[in-house]
């Protein structure tokens, strides 16, 4: 298999990293669903904050 296909295992202290993001971004996540009210703006800010969310585990799953 393609080595940008595979899961990628990580060990115990990027576990904890990616859990530390994942509640910084549900922060986000809730103050964005308080503020905002719903426009289509928002729904886009939603859209880049789960692509940003994506590409830093992914940074993470992929350090050398």
């Amino acid at each position: 298999m393609n080595e940008k296909a595979k899961y990628l295992e990580v060990d115990k202290e990027r576990q904890k990293r990616i859990q530390h993001l994942r509640e910084k971004f549900s922060e986000l996540y809730d103050e964005l669903d308080l503020m905002s009210n719903k426009s289509r703006e928002a729904n886009i800010a939603i859209s880049r904050l789960e692509e940003a969310q994506f590409w830093a585990i992914k940074g993470i799953t992929r350090e050398e």
